[in-house]
């Protein structure tokens, strides 16, 4: 057997490993990195089986991996390509005929449905790599035909079932907020805007700050990509403070830093989940499971670090966070005048969360 034919097939699926392996990466950054990897790959295979219209398009699609790595012009970089592609098809046909559109065309779906939801989006990768496999049929890349039958089958499962055993795809991911810069509080100020509208529960850049300085681990935003599409705010309050905001009457939602304390060893700790607010387009189970997941860590690592936690109070404002603090078993203690919920969640219950599977 032919020792160039083995090693391109050998690169294609050293390049499907790869593009699996980047499924698992909840940081995008790394996501892409590894994806640019199997882009290499994948050019390799096509230039040793002398493919013109593989090989060309895995170039670019390489120079694109690069470009969304680098940027966020998703649609930009679409518009932009769909010239590139024409050109690869004119010069492709020329030596494979009709044959080199197929991988053109699903290349340009690939790129179309990117930013789109997820059932567009698994029903163009469906359809890319069925032009992508008989494409592969016809020039013998046998190898990169299997793996892209297993991405159909992994990807049925993703569009009639809802997941797949096969691939893990989340773009979402959580960061740790490091400090306040102006871009940072225009994007939590838009949020705030959208989900809640009225005055009273819109914070100044200054009031943002003081309150993070007073307690700097006490914001997470959530990415899609890097576009940020919420946050999470709590921070650490005494006990004194936990027991005034049971008693009193009235909605107060202006924090101040006197009111924010340290986790401290030998006391007892308790946390104020003071907003958490989701773009609207992105409240679902998913993001609650997320959000559930990312508290249960963060209590999970305080308590092994010694930082017992007796309780955390919750504002429930938003119709997303009454429903997501009560699937999570926070007790709702009451109502205020204007339909803000108060909940608590005891030390049971908090066992119950960070135990949860």
């Amino acid at each position: 057997m032919d020792i160039i034919f083995v090693l391109a097939q050998v690169f294609a699926f050293l390049g499907w490993l790869c593009l699996i392996y980047s499924y698992y990466k909840d940081d995008i950054q790394k996501l892409l990195r590894i994806q640019i990897i199997a882009a290499i790959f994948d050019t390799l295979s096509y230039l040793l089986l002398g493919a013109d219209a593989g090989l060309l398009i895995c170039g670019f699609e390489l120079i694109k991996g690069i470009l969304y790595y680098k940027t966020d012009k998703d649609n930009l970089i679409f518009l932009i390509s769909l010239p590139i592609y024409g050109l690869i098809a004119w010069y492709s046909c020329g030596d494979e005929g009709w044959i080199a559109l197929l991988p053109v065309i699903g290349s340009i779906i690939d790129s179309f449905v990117l930013t789109k939801n997820k059932n567009i989006a698994t029903i163009g990768s469906i359809m890319s790599s069925i032009l992508w496999i008989v494409y592969d049929i016809f020039i013998l890349a046998y190898s990169a035909a299997f793996t892209d039958s297993v991405l159909v089958i992994s990807n049925l499962f993703v569009l009639f079932l809802g997941y797949s055993r096969i691939l893990h795809i989340d773009k979402l991911h959580v960061i740790r907020c490091r400090y306040i810069s102006r871009h940072i509080f225009t994007n939590i100020a838009s949020l705030d805007h959208e989900i809640y509208g009225a005055e009273k529960y819109l914070w100044s850049i200054e009031e943002q700050r003081d309150i993070f300085k007073a307690n700097p681990d006490s914001l997470l935003l959530i990415r899609d990509k890097k576009k940020t599409i919420g946050y999470i705010h709590y921070v650490a309050i005494t006990e004194e403070k936990c027991l005034k905001y049971k008693r009193a009457h009235i909605y107060n939602d202006k924090l101040l830093p006197s009111d924010v304390t340290q986790l401290r060893k030998r006391r007892k700790n308790y946390l104020l989940i003071e907003s958490i607010t989701i773009k609207r387009s992105y409240e679902s189970k998913k993001m609650a499971d997320l959000i559930r997941h990312r508290l249960s860590i963060y209590i999970k690592n305080r308590q092994k670090q010694g930082y017992k936690i007796h309780g955390i109070l919750s504002i429930g404002v938003s119709d997303f966070e009454k429903d997501f603090l009560q699937d999570c078993d926070f007790i709702r203690l009451k109502t205020y005048a204007d339909k803000e919920e108060l909940y608590e969640l005891d030390e049971i219950g908090i066992a119950k969360l960070i135990h949860a599977k």
